[in-house]
């Protein structure tokens, strides 16, 4: 790592670091702080560009990090405290910040490997929550997530931190379309599933037609065999034209008054009763690549 100094907010480097972070170069990724530099590293990521302060170094693991970054190939500013604080998005900076590639799996990358369990995130609009179900998934041992088009992006910053690293090694597939996603599905015999704000009064199937999906509690679900989750936007839920594709349309039960469940706290439920169901032996992820 090549190294420079920048003291200039009006600096092409800070500026470009500023759009990468607000989404302005999709190729590339903004991370920020220790924790997900490290997390970069280990997934093999390939650094463009980082920015670090002097207290950096001041630290035992901030010192080890930049010793580690004196072999990448790429980039390197030492910047001032006003410079990274011009960059990082966060109110107190860990005095790092990094541009990575962007990882990039493709649909057929996840189910060549005949996945067991997928999560599918369909028109989530909150980074908040989808960081955070992409991080409940790969602790969950599920195999990879989709986001369908109109998902908010999972590689964003705040996204990214949401899920704490987890976007940098669970493979992710994004700006999907529903209808090729569940094709997919289908092709390779993965049984489908979405959950439902409440049961109908009588458990069973939501109508007398016959080609309904059934309606049931998660916990009668049985998720031992391949199985994708789709858990829908917030607001809404999952769409009526999804909710008739599917193969069933699962609950949690709650107490009279509550409408429903953030939707992070409903995929968490469902993907550790999924991993209950198999007995905690969770599945080995796909390797990350770049693009």
């Amino acid at each position: 790592m090549l190294v420079e100094k920048i003291t200039s907010r009006q600096n092409p480097l800070v500026k470009r670091f500023r759009r990468v972070r607000a989404g302005g170069e999709r190729p590339l990724v903004f991370l920020e702080g220790v924790r997900l530099i490290e997390d970069a590293l280990a997934t093999g990521a390939r650094f463009e560009s980082v920015a670090f302060t002097t207290e950096l170094g001041a630290t035992g693991r901030g010192a080890a990090l930049l010793t580690v970054l004196q072999g990448v190939q790429c980039r390197g500013s030492l910047v001032s405290k006003q410079v990274m604080e011009a960059i990082a998005d966060t109110r107190t900076p860990q005095g790092i910040a990094a541009m990575v590639s962007r990882p990039f799996f493709e649909l057929s990358d996840l189910f060549a490997l005949s996945p067991n369990l997928l999560v599918i995130a369909d028109e989530l609009q909150d980074p908040g929550n989808l960081g955070t179900i992409i991080r409940t998934a790969e602790a969950a041992g599920a195999n990879g997530l989709i986001a369908t088009r109109y998902t908010v992006d999972a590689f964003s910053d705040k996204a990214i931190r949401a899920s704490m690293g987890s976007a940098l090694r669970l493979p992710l597939v994004t700006d999907a379309k529903r209808e090729d996603v569940i094709s997919r599905c289908r092709e390779n015999k993965i049984k489908i599933v979405a959950s439902v704000p409440s049961l109908p009064r009588t458990p069973g199937l939501i109508s007398d037609a016959s080609s309904e999906p059934t309606v049931r509690s998660y916990t009668e679900c049985v998720m031992t065999e391949p199985i994708a989750i789709i858990v829908g936007r917030e607001a809404t839920g999952v769409p009526s034209a999804t909710s008739a594709d599917v193969d069933e349309l699962i609950q949690i039960p709650m107490a009279e008054g509550v409408e429903s469940l953030n939707v992070a706290a409903a995929a968490a439920v469902l993907l550790y009763e999924s991993a209950r169901q198999r007995q905690f032996q969770f599945n080995s992820n796909l390797n990350s690549r770049e693009a």
